[in-house]
């Protein structure tokens, strides 16, 4: 069977199309836009990417087509297969009912920290020995791929709030029917389809509504927005994480990436994981929450987190030239941006200068829906430069002119007049953006050498 994407490149249908192939199915797809690491590991599986939405795709004649949310109505190519009557669905739907169907789904939902939970979860799974499926909105360090169909009944799958297609308004979680559900957090986001934390409410809410009673649902109990979700009803199991020891699962920091850990007044273990700060702690304690729920030993998980080598661009270190560590993270989101800078102004405190790189790529942050989130959120940075682009809907220089510690770029090239005399040994840089971030680093790269 032939089934043809439309968007294929963005992260989860880059991930679905992986796992379609190993399924057997022919695969192909097009999309604008195509950026590492989906983009190599297509091209590493074989599958061929059209660079456009053009009317010939129809030519191919494939059996399904799988329409992603970035395609809209008006579109010529949305429409001839409308016209047509060609078979179509989501993603979404498509996964969950090829693959998801007969599996111990876990999904892992919330604002933020998913594709790390999610990873660390598949991960621990495949340590111990397991062979899961999993579909994860990014790469994790190690994995050969985003996606993969797995021979055993686990099915980790990153579950996100964003819209299903143009035809499907629903969240995409509303699809994968899980055993197991983590929420992490909630937080107002994706300001081009929600209007307010109410409509996000409204979207977890049905997933709540759907799940069947013995569905276990382990949940941030400090996230108050979590808190005001399940007053709106929750029928299911309740497993509850969080710093507080009223929790059934909980930590104590002993610094950003060492915690001890309790489960009810049950001693657990220590953890010392790589990955660092106090926002991936909060993401370790889900993950070990909804593994001891699946059944997994404690020992065994604890054992595990600790080999863990974390996510391709979530604060993912590329590398030391001429003595000066590069980060690469795609933080998008006021508070993950501030989580970010202060993982690593904590774990090279003293060490030198943090000088942070971001593009504010993503519909939220280019809207300015939380511009005064965002202009705080950078604080904790020695300096930040912030690239403008005509696609920002608001004054970012007016803005941030109070910041001394902020600089407002109008392209990649004044990176250099701005760092070149600035930068030495023991400094750290912090690349923060949701598009590909390898202009940048080629940038770098000319300042500081290979």
């Amino acid at each position: 069977m032939h089934i043809h994407i439309l968007g294929i490149s963005g992260t989860f249908m880059g991930s679905l199309a992986a796992i379609a192939k190993e399924s057997g199915f022919h695969v192909s797809g097009s999309d604008l836009y195509s950026y590492p690491p989906i983009s190599d590991q297509l091209s590493n599986l074989g599958i061929e990417v059209i660079p456009n939405y053009d009317l010939d795709q129809l030519e191919l004649n494939p059996d399904l087509f799988v329409i992603g949310n970035v395609m809209t109505r008006g579109m010529p190519l949305v429409e001839a297969i409308l016209n047509g009557s060609i078979p179509y669905t989501s993603g979404p739907e498509w996964l969950g009912n090829n693959i998801l169907k007969d599996r111990t789904v876990i999904a892992v939902s919330g604002t933020h920290g998913k594709t790390t939970t999610a990873s660390l979860i598949a991960f621990i799974l495949q340590d111990l020995g397991y062979d899961p499926g999993y579909l994860i909105g990014g790469v994790p360090i190690g994995f050969s791929t985003s996606a993969t169909r797995g021979s055993d009944p686990y099915f980790v799958i990153e579950a996100d709030e964003y819209d299903t297609a143009f035809f499907d308004k629903r969240s995409k979680f509303i699809h994968y029917n899980p055993n197991f559900l983590v929420i992490n957090n909630i937080e107002f986001d994706h300001a081009d389809i929600f209007a307010d934390m109410g409509e996000i409410y409204w979207q977890f809410h049905q997933l709540l509504r759907l799940i069947p009673s013995d569905t276990t649902v382990i949940a941030n109990g400090d996230d108050k927005n979590i808190k005001q979700l399940f007053n709106q009803g929750f029928w299911s199991e309740k497993v509850s994480f969080g710093k507080s020891d009223e929790h059934d699962w909980s930590m104590e920091l002993i610094t950003n990436d060492q915690a001890n850990l309790t489960r009810g007044s049950e001693k657990i273990g220590q953890i010392k994981p790589q990955i660092i700060g106090q926002h991936n702690m909060m993401n370790i304690l889900g993950a070990i929450a909804s593994l001891s729920a699946v059944g997994l030993e404690n020992k065994d998980i604890l054992k595990s987190i600790d080999r863990f080598p974390g996510v391709k661009r979530r604060l993912e270190f590329l590398g030391e030239y001429s003595g000066i560590k590069i980060f690469d993270d795609f933080a998008h989101h006021p508070t993950s941006i501030n989580a970010s800078i202060d993982s690593l102004k904590d774990k090279y405190q003293g060490d030198g200068s943090l000088y942070t790189i971001t593009e504010l790529a993503s519909n939220t942050m280019k809207k300015g829906t939380l511009r005064e989130e965002l202009v705080d959120s950078f604080d904790h940075a020695d300096l930040s430069l912030i690239v403008n682009s005509e696609d920002i809907e608001w004054d970012i220089e007016k803005e941030f002119a109070t910041k001394n510690n902020t600089i407002i770029i109008d392209n990649y090239e004044q990176i250099v007049g701005h760092l070149s005399d600035k930068l030495k040994i023991g400094d750290n840089i912090l690349i923060m953006t949701n598009r590909t971030s390898v202009p940048i680093r080629e940038v770098l790269m000319r300042i500081i050498g290979e």
